[in-house]
């Protein structure tokens, strides 16, 4: 059961249509909540990093004209420089599916690793709070909304590192850039 359960965590991002919630609930009765968050965590980021690369390759063909780039560059512009702040929590709260996210982060130009660190980041807090939310719950004696509300603050805290581990990576990325010319 537990590889079934891996292959829809890899699958999700790609091709499943399934809410994530739904998934790793499922797999929290059937292999328990640390197998589930393990297994769902590792499958997500694989899932995710196989979705951006082969939308990396078609966005590249896409964008060959001047008209294309010109919106390419609109786009990168109405996002700025939170676009990865925004990816994070996109990728946390169930808003758009990870396809979409995977596509836009590739037609943005991410960088693999820099994406695949918002995604390790923001599946842990977005599996990690479904597989043991019942279990935290049960065992601090929590009422649902405290748990919603600590759930958020963790989500609060997630973005703020985020921002900064981002600001980090794209300094980096500037300064290589500056130094390579």
């Amino acid at each position: 059961m537990w590889f079934v359960y891996f292959l829809v965590c890899v699958l999700l991002p790609i091709c499943v249509p399934v809410p994530e919630a739904a998934v790793i609930l499922w797999g929290t009765r059937q292999i328990g909540s640390l197998g589930a968050f393990f297994l769902g965590v590792i499958g997500s980021v694989l899932g995710l990093a196989i979705m951006y690369s082969l939308s990396s390759l078609i966005a590249h063909r896409i964008f060959k004209g001047k008209k294309e780039r010109r919106q390419l560059a609109w786009l990168r512009q109405l996002t700025g420089r939170y676009r990865f702040w925004i990816l994070g929590v996109l990728l946390i709260v169930p808003l758009l599916s990870d396809e979409v996210l995977c596509v836009g982060s590739a037609f943005l130009k991410i960088p693999l690793p820099q994406f695949l660190k918002i995604g390790i980041i923001a599946k842990i807090i977005s599996i990690g709070m479904i597989a043991f939310s019942g279990f935290f719950g049960s065992l601090c004696g929590l009422r649902r909304w405290q748990m919603i509300a600590g759930e958020l603050l963790l989500m609060l805290l997630a973005s703020a590192a985020l921002q900064y581990f981002c600001r980090r990576g794209e300094a980096k990325y500037h300064e290589r850039i500056h130094t390579d010319c």
